[in-house]
């Protein structure tokens, strides 16, 4: 017999030829995902996710967009433009506070990996005297560490005057453009601007060492109708989390970080093993209550917020429970 079931051998295996050239998109669940921007090294674990295709491989299609700042992903998050972003956590809090519905599902990034690079020729924070300083915005996290540093290091908050950038590699164009004394930057920027011969005026984890610098939050309304969705996108970033700590990948995230922030392997070897050594991306993708405290004694100290709100207030541990099972 040369039939299976009314179908050929060769008709059974063109039939199998066309399932397996399917592509897995056809059937995933799109993710409307944000965040600040889609350049900078804090967002390695999402790049591996992209560059694996693990997010696929997990029934999800991305469609990643770049909100700009972490306010304008936190405001779309709320209006349900977005889905599920990671982005600074101050932002989030404020939101919350605020009465907004989102929820911080899961960690993203610990430490606070911002630098302050001051311009050829700036020897120290006394030059900055008089100097225009390039931070984020208004209510942005760069401007409280620029704070928090420039009083540790003797200058009042009138000594010199703000722009507000952006993101960091607009920021960085500032700075390289003769634009501002000094500017606030992140990974891969910092590193680049210190080998263009840019001053190094101290990193904020010495300044700010227990932190939550991004988080990974979403839609509370979307999620609670969406939880498959939620935990399939969380099992993928622990997965790309996981493969980031071992060292065996090590060449393989290399040449990610290369690609998706347009360093040189110096540059990228370097911020590797910075965020290794510091744990700058969150293990597990674990919530770091500790860390979340922070930022919310951070807003509380600065006036952002009349008083504390509990931390149990601001996340909810059940999507990232539920992958670790």
């Amino acid at each position: 017999m040369n039939k299976v079931s009314g179908w050929s051998r060769k008709g059974m295996a063109a039939l199998c030829g066309l399932v397996a050239l399917m592509p897995l998109s056809a059937t995933a669940v799109e993710v409307q995902f944000g965040t600040t921007g889609k350049s900078d090294a804090t967002s390695i674990v999402s790049y591996i996710g992209m560059e694996r295709k693990m997010f696929e491989a997990n029934g999800l299609t991305l469609n990643w967009i770049a909100a700009g700042s972490a306010a304008r992903a936190v405001q779309q998050t709320l209006a349900g433009s977005l889905e599920i972003s990671i982005a600074a956590t101050d932002q989030t809090v404020r939101a919350i506070a605020q009465g907004g519905a989102i929820a911080i599902v899961a960690g993203a990034v610990g430490a606070a990996p911002f630098r302050v690079l001051g311009q050829k020729g700036v020897n120290g924070w006394p030059d900055l005297k008089g100097k225009v300083i390039s931070v984020g915005g208004p209510s942005d996290q760069t401007l409280f560490f620029f704070h928090i540093m420039a009083r540790k290091n003797g200058l009042k908050d009138n000594d010199y005057d703000l722009v507000f950038g952006g993101t960091t590699p607009a920021r960085f164009q500032q700075l390289a453009s003769g634009a501002v004394g000094a500017a606030v930057l992140t990974n891969p920027n910092d590193l680049m601007a210190l080998d263009a011969g840019y001053s190094d005026l101290g990193a904020a984890p010495d300044y700010v060492p227990v932190w939550a610098q991004n988080n990974v939050f979403v839609n509370r309304d979307w999620a609670k109708k969406n939880p498959a969705t939620v935990t399939a996108f969380l099992k993928t970033f622990v997965q790309a989390t996981d493969i980031f700590y071992d060292k065996a990948n090590r060449e393989d995230v290399l040449k990610i970080l290369m690609k998706y922030t347009s360093s040189d392997r110096s540059v990228a070897e370097r911020v590797y093993d910075f965020y290794q050594e510091k744990k700058i991306i969150m293990p597990g993708a674990e919530l770091s209550e500790a860390g979340i405290q922070a930022v919310v004694d951070s807003l509380v100290e600065i006036k952002e917020l009349p008083a504390p709100i509990p931390v149990s207030q601001l996340i909810d541990k059940s999507y990232l429970a539920a992958v670790k099972k």
